[in-house]
C-alpha cells in the first residue's frame, strides 16, 4: 500500500524541503509576521490502519547526516552583510538586482581602486554632463505615464554603514564638521540626524555626502592652504574658474568629489525617470538640498538655482506650501510625470518641507536666482498659527514652527512687493486681512521667544539659535508692517526698529564663534537682516552701519554674498542721498528699489538697473542703470560732509566701556540702571 504524506503546502519562498539548496533558501528568508504559522516537515510517513487489517511493521529509520562545506567568502559585500547567498555575477550578482539594492562589489575589486586611463576618461567624460538638468527630457526613451501604487519601504536605520577606506576621510570631514557650518543657526537636526540617517540607507544620499566632503577637502583644506580655510567663495568667481589654474586642483580629492558627484546625480536621475513613486518627497528635498550645497561650495550658483528650480517641480503635489490639489496634473503633456505623485506623507515632511522652498524664495531677493518665479503664484502665503509651547517643545521643533511661518511670511512679502514693481493694483481687503493675522502670529511668537529665553539652564547654542530667530522676527515685522505702502514712507517710522534690529545684529556678532571652514551656511543668517537696513531705512547713519557690517562678514548665507550685494544696494542708496532735502528727508519721488542685476565677471563690475517707486505722471515706470565697480565702493559720505566713521562694532565697544566706567564711579550707596 503506498504511503502518503500530509504536508501542509507552503506559499512561494517558503516551501519546505529536505534539500540542502532549498533549506538554505527558507533560512534566509524571515517570516511575514511573528505570529506567522511555520510548516514542520518531516520524514515520517504517516501509515493509515484500515479496519480488520494487522498493523504494519514500521521500517526502522535512519539518521540522515547533514552535509557540510567550507563557507565560501568570495560573494559580493552586500550579499556578505545581508548573510544571502550570492551567485558571485559580476559587476551585479541576481539577488542584488532582484532586491533593487546597490551591489557593493567583491572584496578584491573593493580593496584595490581602479587607477586606469579609462576611468579618468569616464570621469571628464562625465562632468561635461554632470550640470545638466536632472529631470528627463520629454522625449525621454521608456517614458512611463502610469504611476503604480507606492511600494512602502523600511524605514529602520542600519547598523552599519559600508564605506570604502579611502572615502572614510571625506564621510568623517562631513558628519563632524561640515553638518555644522552647514546649518549654522538653522534646522540643525536636518543636517545632523536626518541626512545622516539617510545616508546610512540611501547610496544617492551617501554618494552626495562624499562628494561635499571632498571638494571641501580640496577647496579648504588642500595643501596649498596649510590646512588653513581660505575665504569662502563668490558667485562672482567660481572656485571652478580659479582651480583650473593650479595644479592642485585636479588632485585625489577633487576626482573623488567629481566621481562621487556623478555617481549621486546617476541614481538620482535614474530614480525619476522609472517611475514618479521611484523616490519619495522625503529623499527628494535631501538629495536636492545635497546637490545644491555641492554647486555653493564652488560658487557654480546656476546650476544651484537650476537644482531649486527642479526640487520645487518634483515635490509640486507633496508640500502643504503649495495650493496644488492632489486631483490636479500638470497642463504640459509633454512632460505628465514631472512631480511625484500624491501619497501618504513622510515621519518629518512636516518639519523639512519649508527648507527646499525657503531657500528658493530667499534666492530671489539676490537679483541673480529665477527659481521662484514659477512657484509663487501657486504657493500658500495664509499663517501657520500652530506655537511652541515653552518647557514643552524642543528646540528643533521650534526651529521648525518658525521655519514653517518665515516661509509663509516671504511668500507674502515677495507677492507684495511683485505687486509694487509692476504697479499693479492691491487686493486691499484679502491682503490686509493677511497682513493683520501675521502680525497676530509675529506678536505672539515675540512672548514665546522672550520665555524660552529666560530659561537660566538653555546653552549656548540652542540661546544663539533663538537670538537669530528673533531678528528675523523683527526684520519681518517691520517688513509686512510697511508691505501696503507703495512709496515706503511707513519704513520712516520704524527708525527704531531698525535701531534695535541693527544692535541685535552687534550683538550677535560680538559674541566668539567658532569659525567655519567652508564659510557657508544654509541658515538664514545676518545678509538679509543688514542687506534690508541698506535698503529701507533712510537713516544715514543706519545704513552706513549696516554697510559696514555685511562687508565685514566672514560667511555666506546661501545664495547671499555680503560684498556683493553690498555693491548692488550701494546703487540704491547714492540715487537716494541725492534726492534728500533740505530737512534731510527723502521725499516719495526719490525712492528706489534695485530691480535687476547683471555681472561682467573679467571686469569685476556690476550692471544694475534701478526703479523708482513713484512712476511718472502717466503711469510709466522710471528706470536707471548704473555700471559699479566691485572692488570700489560708492561714496554716499561726501556729499552730506558725513565724517564716514561708521563702525557698528567700535561704537558698541565703546558704549560697553562707558557703561562699565560709569559703574566704577558711582559713589557708594547709589544704584545706576545702565
Amino acid at each position: 500500500m503506498p504511503t502518503t504524506s500530509y504536508i501542509q503546502t507552503a506559499p512561494d519562498g517558503h516551501r519546505g524541503s529536505t534539500t540542502n539548496d532549498s533549506r538554505a533558501q527558507r533560512s534566509s528568508v524571515p517570516p511575514l509576521s511573528p505570529d506567522s504559522q511555520t510548516c514542520h516537515i518531516t520524514n515520517q510517513h504517516a501509515a493509515v490502519q484500515l479496519p480488520g487489517s494487522t498493523p504494519a511493521t514500521a521500517a526502522p529509520l535512519t539518521k540522515r547526516r547533514r552535509a557540510s562545506a567550507p563557507k565560501v567568502r568570495s560573494g559580493c559585500l552586500t550579499c556578505k552583510t545581508r548573510r544571502v547567498k550570492c551567485d558571485e555575477r559580476k559587476p551585479t550578482c541576481a539577488r542584488c538586482e532582484n532586491a533593487d539594492v546597490e551591489c557593493d562589489g567583491y572584496s578584491k575589486d573593493a580593496v584595490r581602486p581602479k587607477k586606469n586611463a579609462q576611468r579618468e576618461h569616464e570621469i571628464m567624460c562625465a562632468a561635461q554632463r554632470a550640470s545638466r538638468q536632472i529631470l528627463p527630457r520629454s522625449n525621454a526613451a521608456g517614458w512611463i505615464a502610469i504611476v503604480p501604487a507606492p511600494v512602502p519601504r523600511p524605514r529602520a536605520n542600519p547598523a552599519h554603514i559600508h564605506i570604502d577606506r579611502s572615502d572614510v576621510l571625506y564621510y568623517d570631514l562631513f558628519r563632524n564638521q561640515l553638518i555644522h557650518d552647514l546649518a549654522g543657526s538653522g534646522h540643525s537636526e536636518f543636517w545632523s540626524r536626518i541626512v545622516l540617517s539617510e545616508s546610512a540607507r540611501d547610496p544617492c544620499v551617501r554618494e552626495s555626502i562624499l562628494a561635499i566632503g571632498a571638494i571641501a577637502q580640496t577647496i579648504f583644506f588642500g595643501p596649498h592652504s596649510d590646512n588653513a580655510p581660505r575665504k569662502a567663495p563668490s558667485f562672482l568667481r567660481p572656485w571652478a574658474f580659479e582651480g583650473t589654474q593650479s595644479n592642485d586642483f585636479y588632485g585625489r580629492h577633487a576626482k573623488a568629489a567629481l566621481w562621487h558627484h556623478i555617481r549621486a546625480v546617476s541614481i538620482f536621475r535614474k530614480r525619476i525617470q522609472q517611475t514618479a513613486t521611484a523616490t519619495s518627497p522625503r529623499s527628494v528635498i535631501i538629495m536636492t538640498m545635497l546637490l545644491i550645497a555641492f554647486e555653493f561650495l564652488q560658487g557654480n550658483m546656476k546650476n544651484a538655482d537650476l537644482l531649486m528650480s527642479t526640487g520645487m517641480r518634483l515635490l509640486k503635489n507633496n508640500i502643504t506650501l503649495l495650493k496644488r490639489k492632489p486631483d490636479r496634473f500638470d497642463d504640459d503633456p509633454e512632460s505628465p510625470c514631472s512631480q511625484l505623485s500624491y501619497g501618504e506623507r513622510e515621519d518629518e515632511m512636516d518639519d523639512i518641507e519649508h527648507l527646499l522652498p525657503c531657500l528658493s524664495l530667499m534666492s530671489g531677493f539676490t537679483h541673480f536666482f529665477n527659481s521662484h518665479r514659477a512657484s509663487i503664484p501657486i504657493m500658500d502665503s495664509s499663517p501657520s498659527l500652530e506655537l511652541p509651547q515653552p518647557g514643552v517643545t524642543r528646540i528643533s521643533k521650534l526651529q521648525a514652527l518658525w521655519g514653517q511661518l518665515f516661509t509663509r511670511a516671504v511668500v507674502h512679502i515677495i507677492r507684495t512687493l511683485h505687486d509694487q514693481m509692476s504697479f499693479r493694483p492691491l487686493e486691499k481687503v484679502a491682503s490686509a486681512r493677511e497682513q493683520h493675522v501675521f502680525l497676530g502670529c509675529i506678536e505672539r511668537w515675540k512672548h514665546v521667544l522672550a520665555a524660552y529665553l529666560a530659561d537660566p539652564s538653555l546653552d549656548r547654542s540652542s540661546r544663539r539659535t533663538l537670538e537669530m530667530i528673533e531678528i528675523h522676527r523683527m526684520l519681518v515685522y517691520i517688513v509686512i508692517s510697511c508691505g501696503h505702502d507703495r512709496t515706503d514712507m511707513a519704513y520712516d517710522g520704524f527708525e527704531p526698529d531698525f535701531r534695535r534690529l541693527l544692535d541685535a545684529a552687534v550683538r550677535f556678532l560680538q559674541e566668539p564663534e567658532p569659525v567655519s571652514r567652508i564659510s557657508f551656511t544654509f541658515s538664514e543668517g545676518l545678509t538679509t537682516p543688514l542687506g534690508t537696513i541698506i535698503a529701507k531705512c533712510r537713516n544715514h547713519d543706519l545704513r552706513m552701519e549696516a554697510v559696514h557690517l555685511l562687508t565685514s562678514l566672514s560667511w555666506r548665507d546661501g545664495a547671499w554674498d555680503g560684498r556683493a550685494m553690498v555693491t548692488g544696494k550701494m546703487g540704491v542708496v547714492q540715487l537716494e542721498e541725492r534726492g534728500r532735502d533740505a530737512n534731510g528727508l527723502i521725499p516719495p519721488h526719490s525712492r528706489w528699489v534695485w530691480m535687476r542685476a547683471k555681472w561682467d565677471l573679467e571686469r569685476r563690475e556690476l550692471f544694475a538697473t534701478y526703479c523708482r517707486l513713484v512712476p511718472n505722471d502717466d503711469g510709466t515706470p522710471v528706470h536707471f542703470s548704473m555700471t559699479l565697480k566691485m572692488d570700489k565702493m560708492l561714496d554716499t559720505c561726501g556729499p552730506l560732509n558725513c565724517p564716514g566713521r561708521h563702525d557698528p562694532l567700535g561704537r558698541y565697544a565703546d558704549e560697553m566701556m562707558a557703561r562699565e566706567k560709569l559703574r566704577w564711579d558711582v559713589p557708594a550707596g547709589k544704584v545706576v540702571h545702565c
